[in-house]
């Protein structure tokens, strides 16, 4: 059976932290891809701030060219509907018939996943990877872990990564500033930016 990571996000812009998260699961669970899915109609987020989704969606296929095991989606940035992850997560099942779906999210999305739309369906379709990141108790997280498993009999592993300070709203401000953020940046992600004049 295929084992497929699934890594969604605003992406504005993907950075090299994502890259690094997504390479982890990718080692760690020993799966045989990752999907990033750039978020479109975002029901957490006020998408009318965000970076148009073609332009995120660029970045990301830019970023991930040399990882041959790295895919990009646009099934969310197309849906013109809002996106819930359970329906991305049961439209991804039906378009990988028998694959095992790896959820690869942050240790705060744990926390709140009962604010969530159908937990139960995302629980059914995927197995939900965490993770653990520094200024969450492992306790609280541990508990949130046992709670979920035990009300939707799915299953939640915890991945414990380097905390790699690095946030899409920095880089955003910083280059409205027009500062260097070249070192958070895969180069080719750098110069669309740049070319395309975003976050001006």
């Amino acid at each position: 059976m295929k084992k497929i990571g699934v890594f969604g996000g605003s992406f504005d812009p993907i950075h090299n932290g994502h890259l690094y998260i997504a390479y982890e699961a990718f080692k760690e669970l020993k799966l045989d891809k990752v999907i990033f899915i750039p978020g479109g109609n975002l029901p957490h987020k006020d998408s009318s701030h965000m970076t148009d989704s073609l332009s995120r969606y660029n970045m990301v296929k830019l970023a991930i060219k040399d990882y041959k095991n790295f895919e990009v989606s646009d099934y969310e940035i197309k849906k013109e509907t809002k996106c819930y992850t359970f329906e991305t997560l049961e439209h991804l099942k039906s378009e990988e018939k028998g694959s095992e779906l790896y959820f690869i999210i942050g240790a705060d999305s744990l926390i709140n996943l009962d604010t969530w739309k159908c937990v139960d369906r995302i629980m059914k379709n995927a197995v939900l990877v965490v993770l653990t990141r520094p200024g969450y108790k492992e306790a609280e997280i541990k508990s949130q872990k046992d709670k979920f498993e035990k009300m939707y009999g799915g299953k939640i592993i915890l991945l414990n990564t380097l905390n790699l300070e690095i946030s899409s709203t920095y880089i955003r401000n910083a280059v409205s500033k027009n500062e260097k953020v070249d070192f958070f940046l895969n180069s080719s992600v750098s110069r669309y930016i740049s070319e395309n004049k975003l976050y001006r």
